[in-house]
């Protein structure tokens, strides 16, 4: 990956201008698809302030390609190899099911990737996709552009104000022309092979997320297809009824219509104990209508609102999301949201078509051990093992080796468990092949739901397939009976971690 020096970046989209210098030149961005969605990146990086060098475009339209080029500054390529040989992050932005190999293509060189949603035809690539990047270490995000949109980020702040109460229920409406027409006028989203999916995958992943983030992770659901239009395997109605981990429920109805005087609209309910929060009209400006218990109505929409947002520092970083991607891979930062958000979402469509399949029946989510690069495990090390002790440094020895994996539990959107490991000996078992654990942490609030059990359970799995003979921890005093419950042995005197100053004590496994 090239080395990155220079100045720190400010691209928020509202007229602040950046210049974040890469290797000591602008960052080389390069296109993969030249249609409709990567026009809208290029202008968005373009209003982003960010200062970028234009690099390749590729498209198998040449005349699109063309076309896209003289428009943005980019040049033309003969190739995908030749694309991303000139740049240092690509933006891929073709049909959905060439994104798996695109995305491996552009991490086997190092560079940081944005992909359009979704981002597979299927849950295995999504989280294949996942994968790959973690492994590379690139900076890596997706288009769930809703994530910075005003109108969600103060929806969000509303209905998770104390004054609000609980969320009960939510209703998510999202209507839109099917895009084979109109100005979209994509051929490709009429193709089971290319699109995999209809409107939920093609277009509503978009909601999925946002109920997410507007409600949290979602415990189980039950769904209903229709298909109008008559293309095989393309879904142009999906009515899904969820219930929310908290307890809240929800519906979400997606519908391809042919009504082209209808722009992509949506329309959300969030009702809470004592206060209703409505989004409609523009995904990004709003209005955001709500009304209290006590009578009080409010509403925000346009510049306003999105004055409302920077005020209460809803969003860490760069409101404007291609801006925030190419910050943080100029800076080698995490960006948001990241694969792992949209394996999240990925896992609820995958959820959805199944019960739609058997005609709505009742599927069940449940938290999912990933692997996760070392970036995603600094903020549970840092709120989980650094609170209350002397020691800061949340970054490992050998987090970055290869031979190390970090494994998460994802729930929803949210890493609540992280556990990584590592090759080293053990004088307990001299000669064998071991492997070390370090960093389990559990969120505080999940606690106690057996996600350490899973995280190492899974661990457990893969090293003996690995061949590894031995797991051993240094193990916090506070924590034997876990690691005992799960077969691990005690062994030796206790110590203080000079780090902590907490009392830990030695534990092992033999895996064989």
């Amino acid at each position: 990956m090239p080395s990155q020096t220079g100045r720190s970046a400010s691209a928020d989209g509202r007229g602040v201008t950046a210049s974040v210098i890469y290797g000591h030149r602008p960052m080389r961005i390069g296109f993969l698809g030249a249609g409709l969605i990567a026009t809208y990146h290029s202008k968005s990086i373009r209003r982003s302030g960010v200062e970028v060098e234009r690099a390749g475009v590729h498209d198998i339209d040449a005349d699109r390609a063309a076309a896209f080029a003289a428009a943005s500054g980019h040049h033309l390529c003969a190739t995908e190899d030749e694309v991303l040989d000139g740049c240092d992050a690509v933006y891929i932005c073709t049909w959905t099911s060439e994104h798996p190999r695109l995305v491996a293509a552009a991490a086997a060189r190092g560079l940081h990737v944005f992909c359009e949603k979704p981002l597979a035809t299927s849950l295995a690539a999504a989280e294949e996709m996942a994968a790959t990047v973690a492994g590379a270490g690139v900076t890596h995000q997706v288009g769930l552009v809703l994530r910075h949109s005003p109108a969600y980020l103060w929806a969000r702040h509303l209905v998770t104000e104390p004054a609000a109460g609980r969320v009960m229920t939510v209703v998510f409406r999202d209507d839109q022309f099917i895009p084979i027409q109109g100005h979209y006028s994509s051929s490709w989203r009429a193709d089971v092979n290319r699109a995999g999916a209809g409107t939920l995958l093609e277009h509503s992943i978009h909601d999925i997320d946002m109920l997410h983030a507007l409600v949290g992770p979602i415990a189980d659901l039950s769904a209903r297809s229709s298909s109008f239009h008559g293309l095989d395997g393309i879904e142009d109605v999906m009515a899904v009824s969820v219930r929310f981990d908290s307890g809240a429920t929800g519906t979400l109805t997606s519908v391809w219509h042919d009504n082209l005087a209808r722009p992509s609209l949506r329309r959300v309910e969030v009702l809470c104990e004592r206060r209703l929060v409505t989004i409609e009209g523009d995904d990004w400006f709003g209005p955001v209508h709500w009304q209290d218990a006590d009578g009080t109505t409010a509403t925000l929409e346009g510049p306003a609102l999105a004055d409302a947002v920077a005020a209460a520092s809803l969003l860490e970083g760069p409101t404007n999301p291609d801006g925030a991607f190419l910050t943080a891979a100029m800076r080698g930062e995490p960006a948001f949201p990241g694969f792992d958000v949209a394996v999240a979402a990925h896992r609820v469509a995958d959820a959805t078509y199944r019960s739609a399949a058997r005609g709505g029946a009742l599927v069940t989510m449940r938290p999912t051990v990933v692997e996760i690069d070392a970036q995603a495990t600094y903020g549970l090390r840092r709120r989980v093992l650094r609170e209350g002790t002397p020691g800061t440094e949340v970054v490992f020895p050998l987090d970055d080796d290869p031979t190390t994996f970090h494994l998460g539990v994802i729930d929803g959107t949210e890493i609540v468990a992280i556990a990584t490991f590592l090759v080293s000996g053990t004088e307990l078992r001299p000669g064998q092949r071991a492997t070390q654990l370090r960093g389990m942490a559990v969120k505080a609030d999940r606690q106690g739901h057996g996600l350490g059990d899973r995280i190492l359970s899974a661990a457990m799995d893969r090293l003996r397939g690995e061949g590894v003979e031995v797991l051993w921890a240094n193990a916090r005093d506070s924590a034997l009976g876990f690691y005992e419950r799960l077969g691990m042995t005690v062994v030796g005197d206790g110590f203080m971690s000079e780090e902590t100053q907490i009392p830990h004590h030695v534990v092992v496994i033999d895996l064989a």
